[in-house]
């Protein structure tokens, strides 16, 4: 599901026209939104007023502005909060405001929403079929009001669901609890971890749900999670929760706390919270051959290499994450506001990406929605980027200039602004290190240097130099890394 399908049409099409900005850049031509969207001109104009006049009424300083060419042009001040500008367009929305209501008023009738939300029994019902189109993927549907299928499944969509439509304070405002605060801290102390603020908001959201949930235990389904349940019983990690889980939900009376050990283990080892040891992953144990499996698909697609040994726990960690919400989570929520890590990737990477979730489909026998695909490429890609990272030698950067000292100092400036975007780069002025790139205005005063490569100043900081040097950077990394990846 992508949450723009819960807004309605001209919403989504003013979300539309924001993610052409954003993927185009800050200034767009008319007849390019209306040509990309395949809506007449008239109606671009129009939807331009209107999201215009949406993000005025949100911020003071955001518009819409027209320039010359038929060019349009945004303007985001720096405190302008994307997810909030979202979540008043998602409020709005009657899929979106009957799910929410689905969930926060259980007790009510259906006669009471229909009330609440201004609809008829027969709009009602309309948008219950559109939304169980929606949830298909997740293989739960919406019936007398109520999500059925299986916990496991309710619980991962409510939890993608608030966490990518809600702003972080009104999670907070909903979902804290004193008691599950202290509930995470015997967590961190039980399994010796210590958790990030934004680990801790997540978790605090799903302990949230949980205790929600409990109001539905004499109609959850539990089934299609027993197998997994009885192979995750002798996990050492899945014993230290289940104690403590045991402990604290006994007061709530509940009777099936082990299931909710294993949604919780789930969900950390998905969170990237859990991270599992070797022996673990080289274990027969049915849950983490599953895991191992998947683990192997994707590393050999990425890179057909075995990791150095000071990596592998960690790059396991990270496709551990990715096996458990292909293999055990069905279906996927994916965010206007989420980062989209396939924007910003060369293609190698976007394609290698897209193979390797498409071999761990295969593998495991599933069918991935497109929003799941989209999502599982997405963290493949911060993968690659890690292990890139982690393989690329130092790059050692020499810059040398002859000219004035303001002029020397402004050249020496530029160039380093337009390196700082890359990894591993250092800065160095020493005649005896061996420089990745040397650069330098007059080949002359490079003598007693030692570099690999040499890189003359045409003289200028412009955009044809910034392009000459962000090529001969990435030839040298691209060198470095194939050099190390034959060393490994």
């Amino acid at each position: 599901m992508n949450l723009m399908q819960l807004l309605e049409k001209n919403q989504q099409v003013h979300f539309q026209i924001l993610a052409m900005f954003f993927r185009e850049g800050s200034e767009i031509s008319y007849k390019k939104i209306a040509k990309k969207l395949s809506v007449s001109a008239p109606t671009v104009q129009k939807e331009m007023q209107n999201l215009t006049a949406s993000l005025q009424a949100f911020h003071q300083d955001a518009m819409i502005s027209n320039g010359e060419n038929d060019r349009v042009h945004l303007t985001l001040p720096v405190d302008f909060d994307l997810r909030e500008f979202l979540y008043q367009y998602l409020s709005e929305a009657i899929d979106f405001k009957i799910l929410s209501y689905v969930f926060f008023h259980r007790e009510e009738s259906t006669t009471k929403m229909m009330l609440e939300l201004v609809l008829s029994e027969a709009s009602l019902f309309r948008h219950f079929k559109t939304i169980n189109t929606l949830l298909a993927e997740f293989e739960i549907q919406l019936k007398n009001k109520k999500l059925v299928g299986d916990e496991r499944q309710i619980r991962f969509f409510f939890f993608q669901f608030f966490a990518e439509s809600f702003p972080a304070a009104k999670i907070k405002s909903h979902f804290s609890r004193a008691s599950t605060d202290n509930l995470i801290r015997v967590i961190e102390g039980q399994l010796a971890i210590k958790l990030s603020k934004g680990q801790t908001a997540r978790l605090s959201l799903w302990f949230g749900l949980m205790e929600a949930r409990f109001d539905y235990r004499g109609s959850q389904q539990h089934d299609g999670s027993y197998e997994l349940l009885k192979s995750l019983e002798n996990d050492a990690d899945f014993q230290v929760l289940r104690n403590v889980m045991g402990r604290y939900l006994s007061r709530f009376a509940v009777s099936w706390s082990d299931y909710e050990t294993l949604y919780l283990y789930l969900f950390l080892l998905a969170e990237g919270i859990i991270v599992p040891s070797l022996p673990d992953t080289d274990s027969a144990h049915f849950f983490w051959s599953q895991i191992s499996k998947s683990n192997t698909v994707l590393l050999q697609a990425l890179n057909d290499m075995t990791p150095g040994r000071h990596q592998e726990e960690v790059l396991f960690s990270m496709l551990t994450t990715i096996s458990v919400q292909s293999i055990y989570q069905q279906g996927s929520i994916v965010a206007f506001a989420e980062l989209q890590p396939e924007t910003v990737s060369n293609t190698h990477d976007l394609t290698t990406s897209q193979q390797a979730i498409a071999a761990l489909a295969k593998q495991s026998g599933q069918v991935y929605s497109a929003e799941k695909i989209q999502h599982l490429v997405n963290e493949l890609l911060l993968v690659q980027d890690w292990l890139q990272v982690k393989q690329e030698q130092k790059f050692i950067v020499g810059i040398l200039l002859s000219q004035s000292q303001l002029r020397s100092a402004f050249l020496r400036r530029f160039l380093i602004k337009e390196l700082a975007g890359y990894p591993n780069i250092h800065f160095e002025e020493a005649p005896t290190v061996v420089y990745d790139l040397l650069i330098v205005d007059h080949p002359e005063i490079a003598e007693g240097y030692h570099y690999k490569k040499q890189m003359i100043l045409t003289g200028g900081a412009n955009p044809f130099e910034e392009a000459r040097l962000h090529a001969i950077v990435e030839e040298i990394r691209r060198n470095n890394l194939e050099s190390e990846l034959e060393r490994v």
